[in-house]
């Protein structure tokens, strides 16, 4: 339109230029006439152009809106079949729950007491796969856990499916009562795989040179256990492959269950060091006490041996140079007793200690008792009591210091009794002799 209003202008101002004679010399407005000429030719070109581009835009406009229009009609026609679609498959869904409903009233009728034998075959078959998945013989029947499976999802059996279940259950009952050495696959302490021979006892026990191993299900092989059970039970083993007969060894009817209660139980070095700090000072300070205790023993023994022989001894051969030199009865006496005392403090020395230690021992496990509390209540205070195990440290510690406290008090304590009386037989042997001393000298 603003194109239009300038051809015009242009248009209305060539009207009022005026005309001009015929001269030789060109005139100067004849250029500019020429220049709007060409202004005008282009502006026509450009109008030309422009109606075209927008008829051919307008062209694509409507041809997409009849585009549109047919795509409309397209989801309309099959909004409609997919609507007659959803009712007829409604009504086949209804009458196919209907039949379906019919033949499991049908089934039923026809099963009578076979459908509930169908049932102990399924929770025969899952309680065996359970059993199967675990057990040490797992490595020689590989393909047991599938069919078992199988068979706990079939919901009516043919007599196969009943036949390979009782072939599956006498398998399991004949293994159960087999020694048997096999070769599988075996996870050494590197944590590589490689095959070795393992003795397997029944499905209760595997053992690798008398050594206790355990199922890899998932690595399909076996692996050693890491800490083993006591030396005796080990030993039997020995005993077994020694044996021609029948000989006695340790199995395990959970299939492992008890073997890892017991291997849970904490060794005497274990349970030393659940009383920390405390419990080895007490340990320590108790070893030393009996071993210093029996060291003493034995020098009174050696001593009394000496004593009640008579022969040779320092002790009796000076109270009999003090009766020779001594003038009277009560100067004899006075020197006897200077002697005695002297050997009461030798025969006594380190007696006491034997004593302090078996009163010491008591006191240091009740103090790792008070600590052990006082740990227990910080891990209460932080965690509270919704975990046990937070509070099974500080508990331990208090036991077992307690523990340890009274094995050796009584021990330190009888070992001083019997020091004691050690001291004081050897105590009154010598002054036996210096009483038959006096009633010689007295004579």
């Amino acid at each position: 339109m603003n194109k239009f209003y300038l051809l015009t202008i242009i248009l209305i101002t060539s009207l009022f230029i005026p005309a001009q004679e015929e001269v030789e010399e060109v005139d100067p407005n004849i250029e500019r006439v020429e220049k709007i000429q060409d202004l005008i030719n282009r502006v026509e070109k450009n109008r030309e152009e422009l109606s075209a581009m927008d008829n051919a835009r307008v062209n694509e406009f409507i041809k997409k809106v009849a585009d549109r229009r047919f795509l409309l009609s397209k989801a309309k026609k099959q909004l409609a079949d997919e609507e007659a679609r959803n009712v007829r498959l409604e009504d086949l869904f209804e009458a196919n729950e209907i039949k379906l409903s019919e033949l499991e009233t049908e089934l039923n009728i026809k099963l009578g007491v076979l459908g509930e034998l169908f049932g102990v075959a399924r929770q025969m078959a899952g309680e065996l796969q359970a059993d199967s998945e675990s057990a040490y013989n797992f490595t020689e029947y590989p393909n047991r856990t599938d069919a078992l499976n199988e068979i706990g999802k079939i919901k009516v059996h043919n007599l196969k499916n009943l036949e390979d279940l009782w072939v599956l259950h006498l398998n399991e009952i004949a293994s159960s009562g087999e020694i048997k050495v096999i070769s599988a696959n075996v996870i050494n302490s590197s944590g590589d795989i490689e095959e070795d021979q393992l003795v397997r006892y029944g499905p209760f026990n595997m053992v690798k040179n008398r050594s206790f191993v355990k199922t890899d299900v998932a690595n399909n092989a076996f692996s050693v256990l890491q800490k083993q059970p006591d030396r005796s039970l080990r030993r039997k083993f020995r005993s077994h492959y020694r044996s021609d007969g029948y000989a006695v060894a340790p199995i395990d009817p959970t299939r492992g269950f008890l073997l890892s209660l017991y291997l849970d139980k904490p060794s005497t070095f274990e349970r030393i060091a659940q009383g920390k700090l405390i419990g080895f000072i007490i340990v320590l300070i108790g070893i030393s006490g009996l071993i210093f205790a029996a060291y003493r023993y034995y020098t009174l023994y050696l001593y009394s041996k000496t004593i009640k022989s008579k022969d040779e001894n320092d002790i009796f051969s000076k109270i009999e140079n003090i009766s020779n030199t001594s003038k009277d009865v009560e100067t004899f006496e006075r020197e006897c007793d200077e002697v005695l005392l002297t050997v009461n403090g030798n025969l006594s020395w380190g007696v006491n200690w034997i004593k302090f230690l078996a009163a010491v021992a008591p006191l240091l496990g009740l103090l790792g008792t008070v600590i052990g509390m006082i740990e227990t209540f910080q891990a209460i205070t932080v965690f509270g009591t919704g975990d046990p195990k937070q509070m099974a440290g500080g508990i331990s510690q208090a036991l077992v210091t307690t523990m340890l406290g009274l094995i050796f008090a009584a021990p330190l304590l009888a070992m001083y009794t019997l020091l004691s009386e050690k001291v004081s037989e050897i105590l009154q042997e010598i002054e036996e002799f210096v009483a038959i001393t006096i009633v010689k000298k007295v004579k």
